[in-house]
């Protein structure tokens, strides 16, 4: 097979896949997800279910990649270089998906979004718990287990959502309210961490001659 052959196949399957991975992502904004299937997927995407199942495994795989080029088509940047940038973070990914109100409700609230979201969400999780170490590995451990999961959970679609649909804020507004929920437990788990340095220090000075 020439180069340009190659070449060229190569350049078909990208866009088939990429054809897929959009008709997926439209058909969640769309349906919703929960009812989508395979053949449904298929047919949307103009190919036949035999040649998806070539791209895709299984509708878990498919959901999964559609769920990573949303995200990466959003601009949804995952890395957190300090614990005072989880909720700045948290404010810009949650800014960038409310662009899409009808899919990112999909994506919280049908089994298929869930399952879309969470490949992202694994990224998510690591990435807050790395920024979050300076602090944790200082702080007291209970506290610091408990405040890092509730983080964890507010740093999320799942958590504005919750909030505006329960609340009857707007989006941006529930999202603003997280965001400072996220700030003030980063800044319990700061005082903490700076508590038991104060402590040990003074701990050390005492046991001097």
């Amino acid at each position: 097979m020439s180069a340009v052959v190659a070449s060229l196949r190569e350049r078909q399957a990208e866009q088939v896949r990429t054809a897929v991975l959009e008709a997926t992502i439209a058909a969640l904004e769309t349906r919703g997800g929960d009812d989508l299937s395979m053949a449904d997927l298929a047919q949307a995407a103009g190919i036949s279910l035999r040649t998806l199942y070539r791209y895709f495994p299984d509708r878990a795989a498919l959901l999964q990649a559609a769920g990573e080029r949303l995200y990466a088509e959003l601009g949804v940047e995952f890395e957190i270089a300090a614990p005072e940038d989880i909720a700045a973070s948290f404010r810009e990914a949650s800014r960038r998906l409310s662009a899409r109100p009808k899919l990112v409700r999909a994506l919280v609230r049908s089994r298929a979004g869930q399952v879309a979201r969470s490949g992202v969400r694994s990224q998510r999780v690591e990435a807050i718990r790395a920024a979050l170490q300076p602090l944790a590995g200082e702080a007291d451990p209970e506290l610091a287990r408990g405040v890092a999961a509730v983080i964890t959970h507010l740093c999320s679609a799942a958590a504005w959502v919750a909030v505006a649909d329960e609340s009857g804020l707007g989006d941006a507004e529930a999202q603003a309210a997280v965001g400072r929920a996220i700030d003030v437990l980063v800044e319990a788990l700061r005082e903490d961490t700076g508590r038991g340095r104060r402590e040990g220090h003074q701990s050390k000075e005492e046991e001097e001659p």
